[in-house]
């Protein structure tokens, strides 16, 4: 049945591209003229056509990136020990200076006690020979040794301080907590790390441009932006700083993308993004179809329809649908549309379907694929195989017709 179903969808697709052919009404009598015969018995061609479109166009340099964090820190673990709590998981949000996890301390505690009993010794033993040296009793080599031993005391004292404010691991930025790397009961030690904090505020896009594009460059430029994560929602980003240098290994050019506070709020860090960077813009300019361009020996053409008055002793006097092709000057291009330059007016009636094989010079009916499509929604493929191959045959005799 599947088999079936796709016969019928192709052989329908050749009907309505090649031509579901129809004979004009009202066939003048065989003792007409020879011309007049002929041009009764042409072969209606059906054709979707569109008028041009009056709209901005831009041309784009074309890239992939990934979303960075200018601001990204790696939280290292000053301190050793337990790990005595994780106050924080990943994907939270966290402020500076806030704590993220609590490392054993009890030693140091202990040790930065006895500390401080030795620094007010060497404080009282300092005091002691000052005086005795102010009373003419002591030596100021004494009173100098005391002195060094109250100060090497103290700083004893501070070092341990460091450490215990070491056993706490803090935020040192703002930012979402992207990676946590210890649990409660391990053993830290020193330099391993910790936790990843990313800013969401301060996430750019870069991208390489190739070094031809330097000169089209400039701070501010407007780029287009596609997050693959977010498919419904396209960003705009601007151009915040180029690097002057080109990299000789690629021969590009190192380009940074800035987006808006409000758009990055949607955005996370390593996101894969497709940007389309506009190096050009037109404005109110005339646009069609790019399908509806026929390239041909480097030149570009549009196949029209045109009025034609009707034959001498034609069954009605109405004027026929013929085509014509006519070379045209493009323009910038994007995804769907093309700027036309010059060869068309906003009145031309442009063939967007069938052109490809359209001659000049054929008579053709306007109609479009949804209709060809109705019309023959109840026949089976057998039925679809015999018209297709009875429209072929009208083509070949109104070739033959035109030929002699």
């Amino acid at each position: 049945m599947r088999n079936w179903f796709l016969l019928f969808v192709a052989v329908l697709s050749l009907a309505v591209v090649s031509g579901c052919y129809n004979q004009v009404e009202g066939k003048a009598p065989d003792t007409a003229k020879p011309e007049a015969k002929a041009a009764t018995e042409e072969v209606l061609l059906p054709v979707q056509v569109e008028l041009p479109k009056r709209a901005s166009i831009s041309a784009y340099f074309e890239t992939t990136s990934r979303v960075v964090a200018e601001n990204r820190v790696e939280v290292l673990s000053k301190g050793m020990g337990q790990c005595l709590s994780v106050q924080v998981e990943e994907g939270d949000e966290v402020k500076e200076g806030q704590v993220l996890a609590e490392l054993d301390k009890q030693e140091l505690d202990a040790r930065l006690r006895q500390s401080r009993v030795g620094v007010e010794q060497q404080k009282a033993a300092f005091e002691i020979a000052q005086q005795s040296l102010e009373q003419g009793i002591g030596a100021k080599a004494e009173r100098d040794n005391a002195r060094f031993a109250f100060e090497q005391a103290k700083a004893a004292l501070e070092l341990l301080e460091v450490q215990i404010k070491n056993q706490t691991i803090t935020a040192p930025i703002s930012g979402i907590v992207t990676r946590r790397n210890i649990q409660q009961g391990a053993t830290v030690s020193t330099g391993i790390p910790a936790f990843s904090i990313v800013d969401p505020t301060s996430f750019i896009l870069p991208i390489n441009a190739p070094e031809k594009e330097l000169k089209r460059l400039q701070v501010g430029q407007v780029a287009k932006v596609a997050i693959d994560s977010l498919p419904d929602k396209e960003f705009v980003a601007h151009v915040r700083r180029i690097n002057p240098n080109v990299d000789p290994m690629s021969g590009t050019v190192k380009v940074t993308l800035d987006f808006d506070t409000e758009s990055r709020q949607y955005l996370r860090d390593s996101a894969f993004a497709r940007v389309r960077l506009i190096m050009e813009t037109h404005e109110n300019v005339i646009v069609v179809p790019k399908d509806a361009i026929v390239e041909e020996n480097a030149r570009s053409y549009l196949l029209l329809v045109k009025d034609q008055a009707p034959a001498a002793g034609a069954a009605s006097d109405k004027p026929m649908l013929v085509a014509d092709r006519v070379e045209v000057q493009t323009g910038l291009e994007d995804g769907t549309s093309m700027e036309i330059v010059s060869g068309i007016d906003d009145n031309a009636r442009v063939v967007t379907l069938g052109q490809h094989t359209l001659k000049p010079g054929t008579f053709v009916v306007i109609t479009n694929a949804q209709t060809q499509l109705d019309a023959k929604a109840n026949l089976n493929p057998e039925q679809v195989l015999s018209e297709a191959a009875k429209a072929k045959e009208q083509e070949a005799k109104a070739q033959e017709a035109k030929g002699s």
